[in-house]
């Protein structure tokens, strides 16, 4: 899960990565600090399918 939470303003949600966090921190980093600064998930990221909405805390709600 990477976003700022629907619920309490600026709070950024990076977690949820279960036992892969040491295989996917670097990617997730990058999709993180991509969404902070309001831009497109980095496109190497992006072209093997994986989209913000897929991430966001707001899927949950």
């Amino acid at each position: 899960m990477v976003g700022f939470d629907p619920e309490l303003e600026g709070f950024f949600w990076c977690a949820g990565q279960g036992g892969y966090g040491i295989q996917t921190c670097a990617a997730l980093a990058r999709v993180g600090a991509a969404v902070v600064r309001g831009e497109p998930v980095p496109a190497d990221v992006a072209e093997r399918g994986l989209l913000e909405a897929d991430l966001s805390p707001r899927r949950l709600g």
